[in-house]
């Protein structure tokens, strides 16, 4: 199997090397990374900046690095650095979640996975939940405590292992370009499952804080989807969702005027 993987936290994120390790037994992978961190760019791409391409190195793994969007990355990978077609596109593992329709539409980890579908090529997207705290250490300061590093990369493994067994058993996995949107919880519950969800009816407000004369990106909260099925629900109970998104099936019945 041949794996394209990418992220939107850039090669910097500890999550990032979680995703490395899990799929290299499973095959070929070529990792397309961005050069810095694209969270919220949604699935935009760049049209008058020049990208370039390095080559570098994550540990032992050698990886190209984007000065792009997720969905650049995606684009390249699938067209430019893969020496053969990549079967599956995976990008993440996301630092935080993205549950709920708005969150979808603004993830950078989403934007990569669309990327791919255009192309015809199935996705996962991967986006771990944190704690307020742990994520807001990781925004202060750009490292995890290690303790929480070692627990989350336990945990996911076993989640992960039987999201992929799942995944991989379906027939017509690797023929339908859709993307899986996958959410780990941050603590599973102690009869955790991987269960079906829609996208929750989750809107935000005001992205942003003012500052003087400025704006500053600082999401306030925001009120949860509360059906038993949406996507943010399964996960604040401990369970893994995980969530198919066809784009194919977007906006396919006319509207009468």
């Amino acid at each position: 199997m041949n794996i394209l993987l990418t992220n939107d936290d850039s090669h910097a994120s500890p999550l990032f090397r979680f995703a490395i390790d899990i799929l290299k037994p499973l095959g070929q992978v070529t990792i397309v990374v961005p050069k810095e961190e694209q969270s919220w760019t949604g699935k935009s791409m760049s049209r008058f900046k020049p990208l370039v391409l390095d080559e570098i190195r994550l540990q032992d793994d050698a990886a190209y690095c984007l000065d792009g969007t997720p969905a650049d990355c995606a684009n390249v990978g699938v067209y430019h650095t893969c020496e053969q077609r990549p079967d599956l596109v995976v990008s993440g593992i996301n630092i935080g979640l993205n549950t709920g329709l708005s969150f979808f539409f603004s993830s950078g980890t989403i934007g990569a996975c669309l990327e791919a579908n255009i192309a015809g090529v199935p996705a996962i997207a991967l986006s771990q939940s944190l704690e307020r705290e742990v994520f807001q250490y990781w925004v202060e300061h750009r490292e995890m405590p290690e303790d929480t590093v070692v627990r989350l990369r336990e945990q996911t493994v076993e989640l992960l292992g039987h999201v992929f067994e799942k995944l991989f058993a379906r027939e017509d996995f690797f023929s339908q370009p859709v993307t899986w949107n996958v959410n780990l919880p941050y603590a599973p519950a102690p009869d955790w499952e991987i269960v079906p969800t829609v996208l929750g009816q989750t809107m935000y407000g005001s992205c942003f804080n003012k500052v003087g004369d400025q704006f500053r990106h600082g999401l306030g909260l925001t009120e949860p989807d509360s059906r038993a099925n949406a996507d943010g629900k399964v996960l604040r109970q401990g369970h893994v969702s995980i969530t198919c998104i066809d784009m194919r099936t977007f906006a396919q019945q006319a509207v009468p005027l």
